[in-house]
């Protein structure tokens, strides 16, 4: 059997190797600072992120501002939900979507593919994570009363969420809670009602609790 000749691919490499180090200690002082600077995301891209951010829950919510903060359903929230993002409140969706938002996050986990630290919770624990979420869900109104300021509770809440019934919460907790979704709908949507708007909000459902 002929002997083949021994390759020259090894050497070659190794002076190609050390002429390219050479190279990128070089590169630092012969490149054009404008050169490095990271692309402008394209439209298309700008898009993606702000969708993204639109759907995702806001900052600084805590464990200890769950329902239950001390249960199973809260410890579940905390270990599954904020591997991807802050942690939501159940209020963010009423009973009847949880479970088509509960089985979106479940499909987009496996679909996460190698890479991520990501839990990908067993039945048992999307079981009790449903059960906690449904039944501290945001509580739907059926019929708004006609009062002052209705329309613009229908306009302004009705842009994240469905319209919360006025009586889960009382008089004095409006205020607080009106506030408090106006600074979510500005950190998720980059918009925020007027002091007016806000004022005309808390009246009607002031109003309405007390009725």
């Amino acid at each position: 059997m002929p002997v083949r000749p021994r390759s020259r691919v090894g050497p070659f490499a190794a002076v190609l190797f050390v002429a390219l180090a050479l190279a990128c200690e070089q590169a630092p002082q012969d490149t054009d600072p404008a050169v490095m600077q990271p692309a402008a995301p394209s439209p298309a891209d700008a898009l993606l992120l702000a969708s993204a951010r639109v759907g995702l829950p806001p900052e600084g919510m805590r464990i200890e501002d769950l329902p239950d903060p001390e249960g199973p359903g809260a410890a579940a929230m905390q270990m599954y939900c904020t591997a991807c993002h802050a942690l939501p409140h159940p209020t963010m969706h009423s009973a009847t979507d949880w479970p088509s938002v509960t089985r979106r996050m479940w499909l987009r986990i496996g679909l996460l593919g190698g890479g991520y630290t990501v839990p990908e919770p067993e039945m048992g624990h999307r079981i009790v994570l449903l059960d906690y979420l449904t039944a501290n869900a945001l509580q739907v109104a059926a019929t708004l009363p006609d009062a002052p300021g209705r329309e613009a509770f229908i306009k302004t809440c009705g842009q994240c969420h469905e319209l919360p019934d006025p009586r889960q919460h009382n008089a004095q907790d409006w205020f607080v809670v009106v506030r408090r979704m106006n600074q979510h709908m500005e950190e998720i949507l980059g918009v925020t009602a007027t002091s007016e708007e806000v004022e005309t909000i808390v009246q009607y459902l002031t109003a309405v609790t007390t009725s």
